[in-house]
C-alpha cells in the first residue's frame, strides 16, 4: 500500500536519475555527423546503432522487469546509471584502437549494445517505485519522473557538440563523470524496493497479461507508434536540419523540442490526473501530426516554435500510457513498465532503421516527412483504448 504522501525527495532523485540515464541514449544521434565523416556510415547503418541500442535498451525491458518486481533493490538503479555511463563513454577510446572503419563501426555497436543494459535495469525498477512514493499524485509524479528522462534527451546534445568541438571525439570519454556522480546519490537517496513476501509464479503472471492482452497490445500500438517518431527524430532532425542550417541550430532545435517535450510530460500528468487518461492521449496526439508537419516546412524562429509546440504535445502522452499499462497489471507494476517503458519503445524505435532506409532510398528529406504519419496511427490507435474520450471530472478513472 503506497503513502498518501507525495515524496518529494526521493521522486526528485528518481527524476534525476532518469535524466542522465536518459541523457546516455541521447549520445549518438548528436554524434552521428561525425561518425559518419569518421567512418564513412550510410544512414541505413546509422540508424542500425540506434536499433541495436534500443534492443539491448529497451526490447528486453520486460525481463528487468519481471525481477524487479520481485527482487528489486537500491542499488540497482545506482548501479544501471554507472554501467551505462560507462559503455557510452568508451565510445571516445575507438579512434584510438588503430582499427579500420568496420571493425571501428563493430567496436561502437558493441559499446552501444552494452551500454544499452544500463538503461534496460533503470526503467522498470524506478518506475515502479516512483507511483508507490507518490501518495494520490501518481499521474503528477510519474509526470516528473517521466520530464526528467526527457531533459536528459535534450541536455546531452549541449554537450556532446562543445565537448567534441574542443577534444573530437575522444571527448566523449569525459560523459562519464555525470553517472558516476549520479551513482552515489542514488545509492544513497533512492527509496528501498520492498520484495514481495509471494513471488507470482510466471505461469500467474502470464495469466494475468493474457486477460488484459486486448487493451494492452492498444496501448502497445500506441506507444509504438510514438515512440518511433521521437526516435527517428532524435536520430535524424540533426541531420535533416544540416541541410539548411549549421551543427549549432540543429542541436538547438532538438534541445528545444526535447526541453518543451520535459515540460509537455509534465503537462500530460496534470491533464491525466485532472480529466483523465485516454482523453489526454488522444487529444495531445491529434496536435502532434500537424505540428511536427509545420516544423518540418517552416525555417528559422517559426520553424523553433513549431518544433517546441510539437514536443510539448507528443510527450504528454507519455506518463498516461505508462499508468494505463500499469493499471492493466496492478501486482506486477514493473513488469507493466517493462512491457510500455521497454518492449512497446524498443519496437518503435526499432523503425528508425526503416525511417534511414527510406532516406537512403529516397532523401533525408522524405525520410523525415514520412514520420509524420506516424502520430496519426497512434491518435487513431488511441481512440480504441479503455475510458473516455471526453474529459472526466477530476477523482473519476475508467482506466487507471
Amino acid at each position: 500500500m503506497s503513502d498518501k504522501k507525495f515524496d518529494k525527495l526521493r521522486v526528485s532523485v528518481l527524476a534525476l536519475g532518469h535524466m542522465v540515464n536518459d541523457s546516455y541514449s541521447n549520445v549518438v544521434p548528436p554524434l552521428l555527423p561525425l561518425l559518419q565523416a569518421a567512418y564513412g556510415l550510410t544512414y541505413t547503418l546509422s540508424g542500425l546503432i540506434m536499433t541495436v541500442f534500443t534492443f539491448t535498451s529497451s526490447i528486453i525491458q520486460p525481463v528487468f522487469g519481471y525481477f524487479a518486481d520481485r527482487y528489486g533493490r537500491r542499488w540497482m538503479v545506482a548501479l544501471s546509471v554507472l554501467w551505462i555511463a560507462f559503455f557510452m563513454s568508451m565510445i571516445g577510446i575507438v579512434g584510438y584502437l588503430g582499427l579500420d572503419p568496420t571493425g571501428s563501426y563493430i567496436v561502437i555497436l558493441a559499446l552501444v549494445g552494452m551500454a544499452g543494459f544500463g538503461s534496460s535495469a533503470y526503467h522498470p525498477q524506478a518506475s515502479a517505485m516512483v507511483p508507490r512514493i507518490s501518495g494520490d499524485h501518481k499521474g503528477f509524479g510519474v509526470s516528473v519522473f517521466s520530464a526528467g528522462g526527457n531533459l536528459g534527451y535534450a541536455i546531452m546534445p549541449l554537450l556532446v557538440v562543445p565537448v567534441t568541438a574542443i577534444w573530437g571525439l575522444g571527448g566523449v570519454m569525459l560523459l562519464f563523470i555525470p553517472g558516476l556522480l549520479m551513482a552515489f546519490v542514488l545509492q544513497r537517496y533512492a527509496p528501498e524496493a520492498p520484495v514481495a513476501a509471494v513471488q507470482p509464479a510466471i505461469r500467474e503472471l502470464w495469466q494475468d497479461i493474457r486477460s488484459v492482452a486486448l487493451p494492452l497490445t492498444k496501448v502497445i500500438g500506441v506507444v509504438t507508434m510514438r515512440a518511433w517518431l521521437f526516435f527517428g527524430l532524435i536520430t535524424f532532425l540533426p541531420s535533416y536540419l544540416i541541410q539548411y542550417e549549421s551543427q549549432e541550430w540543429a542541436s538547438m532545435a532538438l534541445s528545444l523540442m526535447l526541453v518543451c517535450g520535459a515540460a509537455g510530460t509534465l503537462l500530460g500528468g496534470t491533464m491525466s490526473d485532472r480529466y483523465g487518461r485516454k482523453f489526454t492521449i488522444v487529444s495531445t496526439l491529434m496536435l502532434t501530426g500537424p505540428l511536427l508537419l509545420c516544423a518540418l516546412l517552416t525555417h528559422d524562429l517559426l520553424q523553433l516554435g513549431f518544433f517546441a509546440l510539437a514536443g510539448l504535445a507528443l510527450l504528454a502522452s507519455f506518463s498516461p500510457a505508462v499508468l494505463i499499462a500499469q493499471g492493466l497489471i496492478p501486482k506486477n507494476q514493473g513488469m507493466a513498465s517493462g512491457i510500455i517503458l521497454g518492449f512497446a519503445i524498443g519496437i518503435g524505435g526499432l523503425g528508425v532503421s526503416v525511417t534511414g532506409a527510406i532516406a537512403d532510398a529516397t532523401s533525408i528529406s522524405i525520410g523525415m516527412l514520412s514520420l509524420v504519419l506516424l502520430p496519426i496511427a497512434a491518435f487513431l490507435i488511441a481512440l480504441l483504448l479503455p475510458g473516455n474520450v471526453r474529459p472526466e471530472k477530476a477523482g473519476v478513472r475508467i482506466a487507471k
